[in-house]
């Protein structure tokens, strides 16, 4: 295969999924992990795309928020296995926060199996997912943001300062050893953070594709919260528990 189709495919699969994998390109190119490299080099030589650990993601901006049916469409079984493992730590009688995001609402169908629960979240997608399961939520009112679907602004801020969680769950759009866990906006960032200060105990949810993946807001470093991801490489976890509590999903 010619080099100029290697990277036109390279450049569809991030079009679809926003971030691949290089032993995701391995089978599609037929090209060894080293000519991929490569291509991957000269592609972010042309800012074409932008490289991280183990792969390349698309080039957006900092504070640019993906499409919420972008971000669902993307490592479902990943996701499935998080909210499983993360709706196993939650207890009978608790009051706990779910923040937005697609992984966090793969945590949903898990929390039938508890009684007596509260939730309290600024998504509407989950909240209704929720009226659908039948679990007793509460929605703080606020400015509703159209392309996560969750609520923010000062009204919702002074809500939650009157609140307490057992547990908080929270979602970002990247984890990186230096930049902690990001958020493309301060709003959202805000929320995240205030729900983290409000709970006994918090943990963010992520798949591993978002490793090294940085955006505008930081709402907490990786040694403040600790993180529910799917398996992860050798190499990967043992470069991120040095710097944070880590639970893999399997």
């Amino acid at each position: 295969m010619l080099t100029e189709e290697r990277q036109q495919i390279i450049l569809e699969q991030l079009k679809i999924h926003n971030i691949v994998k290089l032993h995701d390109l391995i089978p599609l190119t037929g090209a060894s992990e080293s000519t991929l490299r490569r291509d991957l080099q000269d592609l972010e030589n042309c800012h074409k795309l932008l490289r991280i650990h183990g792969g390349a993601q698309n080039v957006i901006s900092l504070h640019e928020e993906p499409a919420l049916s972008q971000k669902a469409a993307v490592h479902i079984n990943e996701k499935k296995m998080i909210g499983q493992t993360a709706a196993s730590l939650v207890q009978n009688n608790e009051v706990i926060f779910l923040d937005s995001g697609t992984t966090i609402q793969f945590m949903i169908p898990y929390l039938i199996e508890h009684t007596d629960l509260l939730v309290i979240t600024n998504s509407v997608d989950n909240a209704s997912m929720l009226a659908d399961y039948k679990v007793n939520t509460f929605i703080p009112g606020g400015k509703l943001k159209s392309s996560t679907k969750a609520l923010v602004g000062s009204t919702i801020i002074q809500t939650l300062e009157n609140y307490h969680f057992d547990h908080a769950f929270i979602g970002t759009n990247g984890f990186d050893t230096e930049a902690g866990y990001t958020t493309p906006d301060p709003e959202e960032a805000a929320i995240k953070r205030l729900a983290i200060a409000r709970s006994n105990q918090s943990f963010v949810l992520s798949d591993s594709s978002k490793f090294s993946q940085v955006s505008f807001s930081r709402f907490a470093t990786l040694d403040e919260v600790p993180l529910i991801t799917n398996k992860l490489s050798e190499k990967e976890f043992s470069l991120l528990n040095k710097y944070t509590k880590i639970m893999e999903a399997k």
